[in-house]
């Protein structure tokens, strides 16, 4: 199995099996750190163990979304975090279930993300809590009267609710301690918010999963929300939505994180390597070496691009980098030509690599034409599957 189909299994076969448990149970650190060190050896080797050299990127990255840099496994943490949520969000949302009133055991942190982006709208007030969820003015009274706020007994915040607040002004009387000027300030200040709120009885508290398009609450939505401010990985679009194969997927982000096992990695870890790039025997080998620098690999784009009368983007002599090639070609236009080209050169890369390791591993010799005789039967294979990118570039050449 490829590392690509592996990690479909690991997302939906490793990962999977623990949603529902995840849901109902509490599991300790200790047992996730052991869960992960089973996806993580699977994922990089196909077996229970692997050491740390078999494993070619952090699992804390692997763990990202796709558009985040990662390779779009789950977090493991951050989803159960994320399905436990589902009990707060019901108990806000259909408080008649019957445990709604047994203590429901989410972390902290997830309770805390939870209040931020729930947003309440007040009808009769028996659903929303008065000092800590967001009600008046999309802000909770908690920020817009700290220091009120922190002489309330919190079995009093977190019990409290708007309706049972306003009546008869009940919140008045949950002010214990000492009454400095920020406080009394802070009160003149709610009592002014909130003097002509008036409570709708007929109508039901209306909440909002503030982070959900839909403004309800699914565990993709609080999932994705808890990687909110991450910063988005610039190459995201041409490698995984370019039309391709898993397996070059894979390979096209482990290229562009610079993390394939080439010889100035080998060098830098003290292991054996070659002196000389296998494909020219002149320099030594790096990625982008191997996939734009290398006369071979130049002309083999060369003559790879003029099959369909692209010569004029093959990559030049001042070409030094494949991730600043690729990105100086794609125009981000979105057509059937452009997704013809992203496929095409996803395709190339994978050809080279491929013949590469060929050369190291199985003792053949570098050969442009076997290279490219190769390309054209995997672009043939690509086509079959659905490559409309491709099939309209050869087409058009065709129709030419």
């Amino acid at each position: 199995m490829t590392r690509a189909g592996r990690k479909v299994q690991v997302q939906h076969v490793l990962t999977g099996m623990l949603i529902y448990l995840a849901m109902a149970v509490n599991i300790p650190p200790w047992a996730i750190k052991a869960i992960d060190k089973i996806r993580r050896s699977f994922l990089w080797r196909g077996r229970k163990e692997a050491r740390g050299g078999h494993c070619l990127v952090a699992w804390g990255r692997v763990c990202r979304p796709l558009q985040l840099d990662g390779l779009g496994i789950s977090s493991l943490k951050e989803l159960i975090w994320a399905l436990r949520m589902r009990w707060l969000w019901l108990q806000k949302t259909e408080p008649n279930r019957p445990w709604c009133s047994l203590p429901i055991q989410v972390p902290d942190k997830a309770r805390a993300f939870f209040s931020m982006v729930l947003t309440s709208k007040v009808g009769n007030g028996a659903n929303t809590l008065f000092w800590t969820d967001k009600w008046i003015h999309g802000q909770k009274i908690a920020d817009l009267v700290p220091r009120l706020f922190d002489i309330i007994p919190k079995k009093i915040t977190n019990r409290r609710t708007v309706q049972e607040a306003l009546t008869d002004r009940r919140w008045i009387a949950d002010i214990t301690g000492s009454l400095s000027v920020g406080v009394l300030l802070d009160y003149l200040h709610l009592w002014n918010l909130i003097s002509d709120f008036e409570l709708l009885p007929d109508i039901e508290d209306k909440h909002t999963f503030s982070i959900a398009a839909n403004g309800t609450y699914s565990a993709k939505a609080a999932y994705d929300g808890l990687f909110i401010g991450s910063v988005h990985f610039g190459h995201y679009e041409r490698v995984w939505k370019t039309w391709a194969s898993s397996k070059c997927h894979f390979f096209l982000w482990l290229s562009v994180l610079n993390k394939c096992w080439t010889t100035d990695r080998l060098a830098k870890r003290g292991l054996d390597h070659p002196e000389k790039c296998p494909l020219c025997d002149q320099e030594s080998e790096t990625l982008d070496h191997i996939l734009v620098s290398c006369v071979f690999a130049r002309e083999f784009w060369f003559r790879l691009m003029c099959i369909f009368r692209l010569q004029n983007l093959a990559p030049t002599p001042s070409t030094v980098s494949f991730t600043g090639w690729w990105e100086m070609i794609d125009n981000g236009s979105g057509d059937m030509i452009m997704k013809g080209v992203n496929s095409l050169i996803a395709l190339g890369a994978w050809i080279i690599w491929n013949h590469q390791n060929r050369i190291v591993f199985d003792g053949i010799s570098p050969s442009v034409s076997a290279a490219l005789c190769q390309a054209r039967e995997e672009q043939q294979l690509w086509e079959m599957a659905g490559a409309k990118g491709l099939s309209f570039l050869a087409a058009t050449i065709r129709g030419t």
